[in-house]
């Protein structure tokens, strides 16, 4: 990456309380769930930053509870804030233990007239005792709820529960990339699995007859439709359901095969089940983006049956980190 600093268009700070009792905010330490305190983080958006900081402010001069794992008490646990890159646009998302933040319109008039780039403020309740950092119910007090950007010249829906990818510089090579490894001629049916909210096969579906995505989040997949429809796509479908379940279903109900297969999975890589079926219908080319190069070599060689490994690439996704993201393409042999 050229200027690798202050990259990140997600900040992610847990919210919890010091060895005095007192409302603490920044990041775990190394295999703890110790906070450790920062104001300043040289991979997060400076933007961003400066809102965490200012309602982190507002929480203490408010004697607003940081979480507290041990018995479930405290009201604040993460604070999270996106930024749209290339549109300037900004969403806020609090999670809190219970839906009731005081002084909360207060909280909201101090960050958006020191913000006016906020379009959107979320409450997330995650009130269970887990390392998920989301629950499952939002209520927007600010905006509409989302917020908006690009990725070359493609638009795209962010909302809260949205994946999108937290470096979108590197992204938008990493996604040339693999467009490039596909090498569609525009005859292609093309199948996006695990497509989050559809950036990949969007990106590609210029070069491509038609395009499939599949994912098991309900509303990544709405968003996804509704980046087709902003982008005035019209041959992408998006399907709701697992990866392992719902391409059988369109290979032996709907008579779908895929000539080319774009795979992003999360870390834990592909399912085997969804492996084995594309060992079956055997596509043309499998392009494998992976954020985790321990689970892209063992799916690798499960894939080694029926195909080549011709090339693969490295991307500097997280400057400043151990993590790498990796592009590889599979060519179907003979």
């Amino acid at each position: 990456m050229e200027n690798p600093k202050y990259y990140r268009n997600k900040l992610v700070y847990p919210v919890g309380i010091d060895e005095n009792g007192d409302i603490s905010m920044g990041v775990f330490a190394s295999r703890s769930h110790r906070i450790i305190n920062i104001n300043n983080c040289q991979i997060q958006n400076e933007k961003s930053q400066k809102i965490a900081n200012e309602i982190f402010e507002f929480a203490k001069k408010n004697c607003i509870s940081g979480y507290n794992e041990k018995d479930m008490s405290g009201l604040l646990r993460h604070i999270i804030v996106r930024i749209g890159i290339k549109t300037n646009e900004i969403m806020v998302t609090i999670v809190v233990n219970k839906f009731d933040i005081p002084y909360e319109k207060e909280l909201i008039r101090e960050i958006t007239i020191n913000n006016p780039e906020v379009k959107a403020i979320v409450k997330n309740l995650n009130n269970k005792n887990t390392n998920v950092i989301l629950g499952k119910e939002n209520k927007v007090i600010y905006g509409e709820g989302y917020i908006y950007d690009y990725l070359g010249d493609k638009r795209f829906k962010i909302s809260p529960m949205s994946f999108y990818q937290v470096n979108p510089i590197q992204t938008e090579k990493l996604y040339k990339k693999a467009v490039e490894y596909a090498c569609l001629t525009g005859n292609e049916t093309i199948f996006d699995l695990y497509c989050g909210i559809g950036t990949i096969g969007i990106f590609a579906s210029d070069k491509a007859k038609k395009l499939i995505g599949i994912e098991t989040v309900s509303a990544a997949i709405n968003d996804a439709r509704e980046n087709a429809k902003l982008n005035n796509i019209e041959n992408a479908e998006f399907i709701v359901g697992n990866v392992e379940e719902e391409l059988p279903e369109l290979i032996i109900k709907r008579d779908i095969r895929a000539d080319v297969v774009f795979l992003d999975p999360p870390r834990k890589g592909c399912d085997r089940t969804a492996i084995d079926t594309l060992l079956k219908i055997e596509p043309k080319k499998i392009v494998y983006i992976s954020c985790n190069p321990a689970t892209l070599a063992r799916d690798l060689k499960l894939f080694d049956e029926k195909y080549d490994l011709k090339h693969i690439s490295i991307c500097d996704m997280f400057p400043g980190t151990g993590h790498v993201e990796c592009c590889s393409v599979l060519y179907l042999k003979n």
